[in-house]
């Protein structure tokens, strides 16, 4: 049984109901069309792109549920998609196909009824893009079966306007981690304690098992001891391939209240020597003086922050999840190290 046939996209719901099954259906999604290109090879990046999709409006889907007061919790973002996936195992390509002949329409019209009623213009265009997005995917699936494919050309066409290109919708999400995306970014998001920062730590690392969602090794926090000086612990050392890693980062942060002196004549991730660490504390994380002001100033007032180390592509929901969590985030771009160790 599929999403559709279980929940009845009908008419009629609330506008906080229709955006509840948009989320969970583009979830569903994302688990038939990641299936599709594991049991299709042939149709591998194509599928592939549908699942990029499907993921970019979950993550829009997101913004626009919890602004009206709705979720999904993880365990049930995880459900829908291993039912999703399942339902692809299960069938031929030729049976995926006639059930998205027959079920997409109906999606139409939910979309349809939540553009209708939509309280916001931003709103009203995100339902009139989900209208777009169901007949590239009957184009796509219907030029397949008839063995005249149509390059997915309506797909691609969806993500560009999106800001994602071709190289990267044709990624796999279990892939990107190794990928990596054209530019890091530290987010990094104040709690009133250290203890609500270890917590939430936690939480987006049982988020990461739980969802699919990420792949977040490089998390840390930063606070100061009761001695008054800033220290950093971190659960994770990824770095990706232009990367740096979590301690490198956290390190520089940790050194804002000393003017980046305390960086000076250590090495620091593989970074030594005031030339270079200068460099990168002024220009590697790209803050400004107000940036530096601010997190100088949270940490006197005995604040703590969560950091998440982040490709361009993640940093997004990193950060809205931070912000669910309870803390003020905000991102800083990394430019790119040179090659060395990190940590």
């Amino acid at each position: 049984m599929t999403f559709v046939e279980k929940n009845r996209l009908i008419g009629g719901h609330t506008e906080q109901a229709m955006l509840k099954i948009a989320w969970e259906g583009e979830i569903y999604g994302v688990g038939m069309f990641e299936a599709v290109a594991e049991k299709f090879p042939e149709h591998a990046d194509h599928a592939t792109a549908v699942a990029t999709m499907e993921w970019l409006n979950v993550h829009l889907c997101e913004d626009f549920g919890h602004a009206a007061g709705v979720s999904v919790s993880l365990e049930q973002a995880e459900k829908l998609g291993r039912e999703g996936a399942e339902m692809v195992r299960k069938h031929s390509f030729e049976h995926l196909v006639k059930a998205a002949m027959r079920e997409t329409p109906v999606a139409d019209k939910l979309y349809a009824e939540l553009g209708k009623h939509a309280r916001t213009p931003e709103l009203k265009a995100f339902a009139d893009d989900l209208m777009v997005h169901e007949p590239a995917l009957r184009d796509w699936l219907k030029s397949e079966q008839d063995g005249n494919s149509d390059g997915a050309e309506k797909i691609f066409a969806y993500l560009e306007r999106h800001g994602i290109s071709r190289k990267e919708a044709v990624i796999p999400r279990k892939d990107r981690e190794g990928y990596g995306g054209d530019k890091q970014q530290l987010v990094l998001a104040f709690f009133p304690s250290e203890d609500l920062a270890d917590e939430a730590a936690m939480v987006l690392k049982n988020w990461d098992k739980a969802t699919e969602y990420m792949r977040l090794d490089s998390v840390g926090v930063l606070a100061k001891d009761k001695n008054g000086t800033v220290k950093e612990h971190k659960l994770g050392k990824r770095a990706g391939k232009k990367g740096m890693g979590i301690g490198v980062a956290l390190g520089v942060v940790a050194a804002i209240p000393t003017g980046g002196l305390s960086l000076l004549g250590a090495g620091v991730g593989g970074l030594v020597g005031g030339g270079l660490i200068g460099d990168f504390f002024h220009k590697g994380l790209k803050m400004t003086e107000e940036d530096t002001a601010r997190i100088g100033g949270e940490l006197d007032a005995g604040h703590a922050a969560v950091g998440v180390l982040a490709w361009d592509f993640e940093a997004r929901a990193v950060t809205d999840k931070l912000r669910e969590l309870g803390g003020t985030p905000q991102a800083h771009e990394v430019a790119e190290l040179p090659e060395g160790p990190q940590s």
